[in-house]
């Protein structure tokens, strides 16, 4: 009962926005052209960005948010805000003076064309911005009853989302903006959510059973037998050939390691910083970024406030973490800097 009410704890801070001025974070697997440098955005107060391969944080941080993805072609990040949804030039480093107003937003994820933004905000809708234009879709769609994580299939046709309360994931069409009429239950408490690259798969992260569900997308069936991983499992995302996920447990200062195909974790976990919960692949597969952030009502671990990158291939934490802003909580990784 104790991890079920310090869970709630974390979840209700997120959308009350106790982050002054405060996802999956989405990745793009897109290949950055030779010239272009991939940047880790890392939400927190404030957003910090990091050089993917010097692993060099940039002396001058952008102010705070949440949730946060990349458009495809690398030339924006969408931050989620209290208020609303901010836009940073990735590119310059400079966010748009008019934040977009839509409500306390949790997660941001880009359709594949990169068209569209969808929001989870106020704890029961998805809101939609055009990219393009700035603007918000006069009317949201009503999902659930506290909302969590949120990906798009490849093919841009469904959005996944998690409701956390009702230990369910619900699918939204993204052409109709309909939701369907049936959700899928997951385990308890879930609240990330990613899809193989090749759209065939969802996996979910159950902060209070320390489970991964795994969700057929052509189907819309969960497999029955969940993946056990570490404590308070939080963010999920894959490698780009989509053969591994890996999976932050807040709980236990680990990142686990799951064969997509097989659904088979790794028999090792990797020790990563205190309280991990966004983690983002490079565009070339070759590194993991995680965030470890001390939350108000969670305990001062060492490593916290920082962020962990992982050599994917050795499965190797680097020695030294990087220090970024208070409490950081999603990471994303643009393709490049055009």
């Amino acid at each position: 009962m104790r991890r079920i009410r310090w869970v709630r704890g974390v979840v209700a801070w997120v959308l009350a926005g106790a982050l002054v001025g405060v996802v999956q974070g989405q990745v793009s697997a897109e290949v950055g052209r030779t010239r272009c440098r991939a940047t880790a955005f890392v939400t927190g107060v404030p957003v910090s960005t990091i050089d993917a391969k010097t692993r060099t944080k940039h002396p001058t941080d952008i102010p705070n948010g949440t949730g946060v993805a990349v458009t495809p072609d690398g030339k924006t990040a969408f931050v989620g805000t209290p208020t609303g949804v901010s836009t940073i030039d990735v590119k310059t480093r400079t966010k748009h003076p008019t934040d977009i107003a839509v409500g306390p937003t949790v997660e941001v994820a880009i359709t594949p064309d990169g068209t569209t933004v969808f929001v989870t905000h106020g704890g029961t809708s998805v809101a939609m911005v055009d990219v393009n234009t700035r603007t918000k879709h006069p009317t949201d769609i009503a999902v659930g009853t506290f909302l969590g994580g949120m990906a798009i299939t490849p093919d841009g046709k469904t959005a996944f989302v998690v409701d956390r309360d009702t230990n369910s994931v619900w699918l939204i069409d993204v052409n109709t903006r309909t939701k369907h009429p049936t959700d899928i239950p997951v385990g308890s408490l879930p609240w990330g959510v990613a899809v193989t690259p090749d759209g065939k798969t969802a996996f979910v992260t159950n902060l209070g059973s320390g489970t991964v569900s795994t969700i057929d997308v052509k189907t819309k069936t969960k497999h029955p037998g969940d993946i056990s991983v570490g404590s308070v499992p939080f963010g999920v995302a894959f490698t780009p050939d989509g053969n591994t996920a890996f999976v932050t447990n807040n709980g236990s200062g680990t990142v686990s390691t799951i064969d997509v195909k097989t659904r088979t974790k790794h028999a090792t976990d990797i020790p990563v910083g205190a309280n991990p919960k966004g983690v983002a692949l490079t565009p070339d597969g070759k590194t993991a970024f995680v965030t470890n952030a001390n939350l108000v009502m969670e305990p001062v671990g060492p490593g916290g406030n920082s962020v962990s990158t992982i050599d994917v291939k050795s499965r190797k934490k680097h020695p030294t973490d990087i220090p970024v802003g208070v409490q950081p909580l999603r990471v994303a990784v643009a393709p490049c800097r055009r």
